[in-house]
């Protein structure tokens, strides 16, 4: 079976499968049936339209003029002889929410990573060297302890989500072509839309899993109330406790 084809630009791209094309543009997730396209047609050398049954149009833009004329190419020989007159009605999109561009995270390392290294250089030669390897060791400490603080907020609000709104579902164990067991359960929306759940730590080949029907990406494997207040309880007390030894050896050459 040959893979499916990808146009990407940027952090944009369009994937063709042998029923549908999906195109992601900053946060939205459009998928097309094939069955809903009426006609494909170049756009110059770098870009493409895809024209539905009911005369939308939908651009997707290309990074190379070869690989543009390559996936139009594929994209017309995957069209199917039989096309629903629906068109847009048959077309759905996913907003998946904030997603941080390639350019984005460059420019914000960056910019930490030269505020880190100046702060470090300043509190060295205002306060001597010993100072300066106590604020390289606490700003790193700080930097780790609001990282792990972060994620502890972030996993506790999607626990409350899911506990207000989640629907549970039996995922199934995955397999590999070889056979051998995946480190992951496999599940399906209310919209069909199959999704991963990872549970390296589960033996049985069904597991329990609860999704957020608003935001199906949102999931996890079931757990009791217990264990989700142990596992949270202790990571919000580490996290705090790295994030409070990093302010002390960041604050310690100015007391």
């Amino acid at each position: 079976m040959l893979s499916s084809q990808v146009l990407a630009k940027g952090d944009d791209d369009a994937i063709l499968d042998s029923d549908r094309l999906t195109v992601t543009r900053d946060r939205l997730i459009t998928r097309i049936p094939l069955a809903a396209v009426r006609e494909v047609r170049p756009s110059g050398d770098k870009a493409l339209e895809v024209v539905l049954t009911d005369g939308a149009v939908h651009r997707i833009e290309g990074g190379n003029a070869y690989a543009t004329a390559a996936f139009v190419t594929a994209l017309v020989n995957a069209l199917p002889e039989e096309r629903d007159p629906a068109g847009s009605a048959l077309v759905t999109t996913e907003d998946v929410g904030f997603v941080l561009k390639m350019w984005q995270a460059w420019t914000g390392g960056a910019a930490v990573l030269a505020a880190y290294v100046g702060y470090v250089w300043w509190t060295g030669a205002a306060h001597g060297a010993e100072m300066g390897i106590a604020a390289f060791f606490g700003l790193l400490a700080l930097l780790i302890g609001l990282s792990a603080t972060f994620a502890v907020v972030m996993s506790v609000t999607d626990k409350v989500i899911l506990a207000r709104r989640g629907i549970t579902v039996v995922a199934k164990r995955a397999y590999y072509p070889n056979g051998k067991k995946a480190r992951y359960y496999t599940f399906t929306d209310t919209s069909g839309n199959e999704y991963n759940q990872d549970a390296p730590n589960r033996v049985t080949e069904n597991i329990h899993v609860v999704y957020d029907p608003e935001k199906p990406a949102r999931h996890a494997a079931r757990e009791t109330v217990f264990m989700i207040t142990l596992k949270h309880a202790f990571g919000g007390t580490l996290a705090l406790g790295i994030l409070g030894l990093g302010l002390l050896g960041v604050l310690i050459p100015y007391l």
